[in-house]
C-alpha cells in the first residue's frame, strides 16, 4: 500500500497512477483539494486498486497520526511512502519574513520529516519499505521561488540522504 502525500494535481495525480498501474492501493492525502483528490481515487479505482482520499495538514503531527492511523485501517500498512507535500510561495528574499520562511520550511520539509517518522518504524519492523521524496531543480539552480523554498528542498535533499543512511541495514530503501 502506498501513501502518497501532498498535491494531487501533476506530480501526485501521476505518482498515484503509476503506483496503482504497478499494482498498488493507494492513500492520497490532501489538504485543501478535495475534489481533485478524489478524482485521483476514482482513476486508480479504475485500475481495479483501492483507493482512499484521506484529508490532513502534514505539517502537523497530529494529523498525520490520525491520516496514517486512517490508512493502516482501511488499508493496511504504509509499503510504500511518497512525500510529495509543498507549496511555492514566490517571494523576494527582501519580502520575506518569519512566517513566510517557517510556512514554506513546514510545508516542504516537516512534513516530510513528520510523515516518515510516522511509517517508518513499522516499515522497519517489517524489514520492508520504500520512501520517495520529492526535491527541486531549486537544490542545484537556486531557483526564482525563493530562498526560503530553496532552502526547504535542500533541506529534504539532506533528510533523504540522512534516512537512507540511517535504514539501509533495516530493509528500508530511502
Amino acid at each position: 500500500m502506498t501513501n502518497l502525500t501532498g498535491k494531487v494535481a501533476r506530480i501526485g495525480r501521476a505518482v498515484a497512477i503509476a503506483l496503482a498501474q504497478e499494482g498498488l492501493d493507494v492513500a492520497v492525502n490532501y489538504r485543501a483539494r478535495g475534489l481533485e483528490a478524489q478524482e485521483v481515487v476514482r482513476e486508480v479505482q479504475l485500475l481495479g486498486r483501492k483507493a482512499l482520499a484521506v484529508p490532513a495538514d502534514v505539517a502537523i503531527g497530529s494529523e498525520v497520526a490520525r491520516m496514517v492511523a486512517t490508512v493502516r485501517d482501511q488499508l493496511g500498512p504504509v509499503d510504500v511512502l511518497v512525500n510529495n507535500a509543498g507549496s511555492a510561495r514566490p517571494q523576494a528574499w527582501r519580502e520575506i519574513q518569519e512566517a513566510d520562511w517557517r510556512a514554506v520550511l513546514d510545508n516542504n520539509l516537516t512534513s516530510a520529516f513528520l510523515v516518515t517518522q510516522t511509517v517508518l518504524p513499522e516499515m522497519c519492523a517489517r524489514r520492508w519499505g520504500r520512501i520517495v521524496n520529492i526535491s527541486s531543480g531549486a537544490v542545484q539552480m537556486g531557483g526564482v521561488v525563493g530562498v526560503h523554498y530553496t532552502a526547504a528542498k535542500a533541506g529534504m535533499l539532506g533528510l533523504t540522504r540522512a534516512y537512507a543512511k540511517a535504514t539501509v541495514t533495516e530493509g528500508v530503501t530511502v
